[in-house]
């Protein structure tokens, strides 16, 4: 599985997909109803991934352009790069806070959103890091639906259990790791050459 397919992701973001634990799903959660919540404006971003919680100075960032679509998606495009664009959903389940469905190649993959004052802070979430309390519910509900004891990866099978898993994170009740993380935010302009 990958995540956002233009952003050069830490290590540490690496070795987690490697372990799993993240929400994903066959099927899209989100749609044109509801995953329509526009935290940012059209333009250029930049996508860096986290070290230790902070940007880290030099290339690690991407240079993308972000269009809110008419089908009420935004996409992500890198243009130095010749991927795809990644389209992404937002849905509102706090002030500030979002649930970010992320098309993958082979499914679904959902974030939590974090607005900050220039863009927004994507933390991939973690099925094992949900209250336990919490996953049980949603799984014996059926909102969820891991596919081991150790909730390797949990589908998400309803909106609902998207969008609780997504209050927790907003809530502060799971530890983020941050390193598991993508900050986007408002690009400088391009510095002109003479």
């Amino acid at each position: 599985m990958r995540s956002l397919p233009f952003f050069r992701l830490s290590i540490a973001l690496a070795a987690m997909l490697a372990l799993g634990g993240c929400l994903v799903s066959d099927l899209p959660v989100l749609d044109a109803r509801t995953g329509k919540a526009r935290p940012l404006s059209d333009g250029d971003y930049l996508g860096c991934p986290l070290e230790n919680g902070e940007v880290q100075a030099g290339d690690d960032c991407d240079r993308l352009k972000v269009r809110w679509e008419k089908d009420r998606r935004y996409s992500f495009v890198n243009p130095e790069e010749d991927d795809d664009p990644a389209y992404l959903r937002f849905r509102r389940v706090g002030r500030g806070g979002y649930a970010v469905q992320s098309s993958e190649s082979d499914g679904f993959m959902y974030y939590y959103g974090a607005a900050r004052d220039d863009g927004v802070l994507l933390v991939m979430m973690n099925c094992p890091d949900l209250p336990a309390e919490l996953r049980s519910r949603l799984i014996e509900r059926g909102d969820l639906e891991p596919d081991d004891e150790k909730f390797s990866v949990c589908k998400v099978k309803t909106l609902r259990g998207l969008k609780e898993a997504a209050k927790a994170y907003h809530r502060g009740d799971v530890d983020q790791m941050m390193d598991a993380s993508i900050l986007i935010v408002a690009a400088p302009p391009l510095e002109e050459t003479e």
